[in-house]
């Protein structure tokens, strides 16, 4: 990473208000330096989403040297530093003692250099520093060597790293996936051995890493590499027996495709097959919108390839089952299931074929006033009426609002 070109790429509103914050900083006494994946992924030329800032500044200098801040972990030395339309996490130096229960540590050191700063975080391709004022690097951990030949390491010794945090087993995966790098000698060893530990992260937490995991670019090698770990059991026990080799085969397929999307892939990783959904569902710390577009997926996808097995040419039906983003959704899933259990998809690549020509959306000719106008009593018959209409207008046997009426006036 050149020092004259480090910043391309970057807002250029967004770093001239992080080097305000550092100069605020700087001129308390106190460097300010960028750090963990904001460094790491302009060292890669990735796309940067936050620019995290760290110093030996405490949080209570923070919030005496910034007009507008926001104490988002006081205790962990953490602080929200709003400036200009921008905001950004000002961290101070620190190291941890033990940890009680497999996610915080029992205590906080707040610590004078990034040195020392390194010593606790999980990888060393995340143990990096620059100064967003002049481009200086500071890299203890020898990251950006990591890096260079493509490795992912844990700073010191691996199993501790885990067994103080058992969301970095999850966070392993992901990296490894999401940035193709290959495991550190002993690194896979250490995350089986230190599996069990993720019965203790909150299933909200859990999801959250898996929702990133779906994100990425490969989000079937990381299950590759929770599969492997024996992570997978111990990340989600709802999925523990299931098919895990179809799920992963359907993720390999799927990644074929062009804009596949978190939900999407998320239908995938917690695919039930064709059981019941509901349990799992329950048990997962879904949102009400992503539990409902998993369901959607779901059950279009059971629809979809009822209508392949029965070779229906139904446009009404195929119209419905396959419009919007459900459909698209749970023709994908189809489609990457059936070829992952290496099953003739030719019929339902033919509905893939007829969806991207066809008409499935009409605009409605007769509305329920109208219905109740020609003499239909309002209640359920209104509805059932209008569908019937729907699906004659997709058939294309009525096509203007005197036929529309005329299909009323048949139907009663």
């Amino acid at each position: 990473m050149q020092q004259e070109s480090w910043s391309q790429g970057l807002n250029p509103q967004a770093l001239e208000a992080a080097r305000e914050v550092a100069r605020v900083l700087g001129k308390a006494g106190h460097r300010a330096w960028f750090v963990g994946g904001c460094v790491r992924d302009l060292a890669l030329g990735r796309p940067v989403k936050d620019l995290d800032l760290v110093s030996a500044a405490t949080p209570d200098e923070v919030q005496r040297l910034f007009r507008r801040t926001v104490a988002v972990g006081k205790a962990f030395g953490v602080m929200r530093v709003l400036m200009e339309d921008f905001e950004f996490e000002v961290a101070t130096f620190r190291s941890e003692g033990d940890y009680s229960d497999g996610r915080h540590p029992k205590e906080v050191r707040l610590e004078s250099s990034a040195e020392t700063d390194a010593t606790r975080r999980d990888f060393t391709c995340n143990a990096l520093y620059l100064d967003p004022l002049d481009g200086t690097r500071l890299d203890p951990a020898h990251g950006l060597v990591d890096l260079e030949a493509k490795i992912l390491r844990a700073v010191g010794d691996a199993g501790q790293r885990f067994q103080e945090d058992s969301l970095r087993l999850l966070r392993m995966a992901r990296f490894e996936a999401g940035l193709d790098l290959t495991p550190a000698q002993g690194l896979h060893g250490a995350a089986r051995a230190a599996a069990k530990g993720l019965l203790r992260v909150s299933p909200e937490r859990v999801l959250d890493e898996l929702t990133k995991i779906a994100g990425g670019p490969d989000p079937a090698r990381a299950l590759g590499v929770l599969l492997e770990c024996d992570l997978w059991q111990y990340a989600l026990p709802a999925l523990s027996g299931g098919d895990d080799p179809l799920r992963q085969g359907t993720l390999k397929e799927l990644a074929r495709g062009n804009g596949v999307g978190v939900s999407l892939v998320l239908a995938a990783f917690f695919d039930p097959g064709g059981a019941d959904p509901g349990p799992l569902l329950d048990s997962l710390p879904l949102s009400r919108e992503l539990r409902r577009r998993l369901q959607g997926i779901w059950q279009t996808r059971l629809r979809i390839e009822e209508l392949a097995r029965v070779g229906s040419e139904d446009h009404a039906d195929l119209a419905r089952a396959l419009r919007g983003a459900q459909g698209a959704g749970g023709l994908a899933l189809a489609q990457a299931s059936c070829r992952a259990k290496g099953e003739d998809a030719r019929e339902l690549d033919r509905l893939a074929s007829w969806a991207a020509d066809a008409i499935m959306d009409v605009e409605p000719l007769l509305s329920g006033a109208d219905l109740e106008q020609l003499g239909v009593e309002r209640g359920p018959r209104i509805g059932i009426l209008l569908e019937e209409l729907e699906s004659a207008q997709l058939r294309g046997s009525v096509g203007t609002v005197d036929e529309a009426r005329a299909f009323v006036q048949r139907a009663l």
